[in-house]
């Protein structure tokens, strides 16, 4: 019978990392779950306090962030797009209509389609 001295693996010692060893090392990164944000510029914030529905806040946010997701170019707001936001589409259009008197987007209504929005810089 061999004795564990004859075997290089029995020592657990012989297979610990050197700092020599580690200084290469990268750990890999914990991935985070992304998270969605959006800036207000503060003419949005002075003029929406004047607002006088909460559903004109929630549009207003989504509006903000399809604005800046789609670089600054006009897009179309479905009554689903709001919906998530708890908007219904009644709400959604007097939404559109105060964030119009405020001076902060232009709506192009269309007929049986969903409005094109142009947030005013």
């Amino acid at each position: 019978m061999t004795g564990t001295n004859d075997d290089p693996y029995a020592d657990p010692k012989q297979h610990r990392a050197t700092p020599e060893m580690l200084a290469g090392f990268v750990p890999k990164k914990t991935r985070r779950q992304r998270q969605h944000f959006v800036k207000v510029p503060w003419r949005w914030v002075e003029r929406l306090a004047k607002a006088r529905h909460i559903a004109t806040y929630r549009v207003a946010l989504h509006v903000l962030y399809r604005h800046w997701k789609g670089s600054g170019l006009p897009f179309t707001l479905s009554n689903t797009a709001v919906a998530g936001e708890g908007v219904r589409p009644r709400r959604k259009w007097e939404a559109l209509q105060e964030l119009e008197h405020l001076g902060l987007v232009t709506v192009e209504r269309r007929r049986r389609r969903s409005p094109r929005i142009t947030v005013i810089p």
